[in-house]
């Protein structure tokens, strides 16, 4: 089950406590309201607006000028740690803060989203039609796809699958997507041969592509091609929602500071994304610098996006679906939080982490059937973002369509 967030919050904190320059680390001994930019200095703050309870980072000497132009009442914030940076870290610290978040393993879903897929389950599912959710950034297959209990639809699916479909938890700031995939093919029996069809989410877009390409510059992708053989018999639909198939300028190096806000005012108000994460993903931003390779893949123009857009895929253009968003943030619930940014940071249509056009695999123009929009350039709208599309009645009837559609 997930836990609280003030519960991600204090098992972040745990995991830095050797860097906790103050306060003490009981989370209830801080009560003194300071000015966000009173406290700005050499220390990662950790921050909580004390109205709203949106957790903010404030970053070693910088104080981001959109805060003088913020709302007064969104300046009052409770200091609940402030961490010092530190020059090396290893990837084994790295690996403990993801390992405390999740293990990675497939589940086996439908009667718990912590149901580890046995061997039982694997040698059942051999060569039969499977359906795999891939979740994306700081969260986990309970986290992004939860919402699909509403209405019966998971329950659904599973009944569609005859019982085969499995999530895949797997980390994603110690690992690039493309070690993601060749992973979650290491846990599958070697002649498993399943019939794939998928369901994924924000950077699990990238994590399916690099599974499915046939691209083998990267060493790790090619390891991919050969390791896919006698697993994966073919692969059928595939549902990309809000995936980051052409990047997100966000992940560049000059805007990951603001990323990583904005990432931490989602998390403080979903359940899709792990707080913890968030915050283990800001101390190794400044720890390791600005292009820790798990996010700059992330990036518009990073090396594996140039390779998946040239290399051909085993996805067929008919077969795969999108659902996008075109956000507008202004008088919305994500303004209303008292984040430290005052407007969206992509000056293009966006869902607030990826821009509206991204979510299209390079040069794909979907049939009407094959894509869900909430708002459009022409008319935005204010109550779907990047993590809220499960919510959605029509996303999960979206869903449902697209699994039953003719292959």
């Amino acid at each position: 089950m997930n836990l609280t967030k003030q519960e991600q919050l204090q098992r972040a904190l745990n995991d830095a406590a050797r860097d906790i320059v103050r306060p003490p680390l009981t989370l209830a001994a801080v009560s003194m309201p300071l000015s966000a930019a009173q406290i700005a200095d050499g220390n990662l703050n950790i921050v909580r607006n004390k109205d709203t309870g949106c957790i903010q980072f404030i970053f070693p000497g910088h104080r981001a000028p959109q805060l003088d132009s913020a709302p007064a009442s969104a300046m009052d914030w409770l200091v609940h740690a402030a961490l010092r940076v530190r020059e090396e870290i290893t990837q084994g610290m790295i690996d403990t803060m993801e390992s405390h978040s999740k293990p990675e393993r497939l589940l086996k879903l439908g009667a718990s989203w912590q149901q580890p897929a046995t061997a039982q389950d694997l040698a059942g599912a051999r060569g039969r039609k499977v359906l795999l959710m891939v979740h994306g950034i700081c969260s986990s297959s309970e986290g992004a796809f939860c919402e699909l209990e509403r209405d019966g639809t998971l329950a659904t699916l599973v009944e569609h699958y005859q019982g085969q479909v499995y999530g895949y938890d797997h980390w994603t700031i110690a690992k690039t997507p493309q070690q993601n995939a060749l992973d979650l093919l290491q846990l599958l029996p070697a002649d498993g041969q399943w019939q794939l069809d998928l369901l994924c989410h924000s950077r699990g877009g990238l994590v399916v592509r690099s599974l499915l390409t046939e691209a083998t510059q990267d060493s790790t992708l090619a390891a991919v091609r050969s390791a896919r053989q006698g697993r994966i018999a073919s692969v059928g639909k595939a549902i990309f929602v809000a995936a980051a198939n052409q990047g997100t300028p966000l992940a560049q190096p000059a805007d990951v500071q603001s990323f990583l806000n904005i990432a931490a005012m989602l998390a403080t108000i979903s359940g899709a994304l792990g707080l913890d994460l968030v915050i283990a993903l800001a101390r190794l931003v400044l720890n390791q610098g600005l292009q820790r390779p798990s996010i700059a893949a992330l990036a518009s123009q990073s090396a594996l996006q140039a390779q998946l857009a040239t290399g051909s895929s085993l996805l067929a253009a008919a077969q795969v679906f999108y659902a996008r968003a075109d956000f507008a943030y202004g008088g919305s619930a994500l303004e209303q939080t008292g984040a430290l940014i005052n407007h969206l940071l992509i000056s293009a249509d966006n869902d607030v982490i990826v821009p509206y056009d991204s979510v299209l695999l390079p040069e794909a123009v979907p049939a009407a059937d094959h894509l869900l929009d909430f708002g459009t350039p022409q008319k935005r709208q204010s109550e779907v973002w990047h993590t809220e599309f499960f919510r959605q009645p029509a996303m999960r009837e979206f869903i449902l369509q697209a699994v039953r559609s003719p292959a």
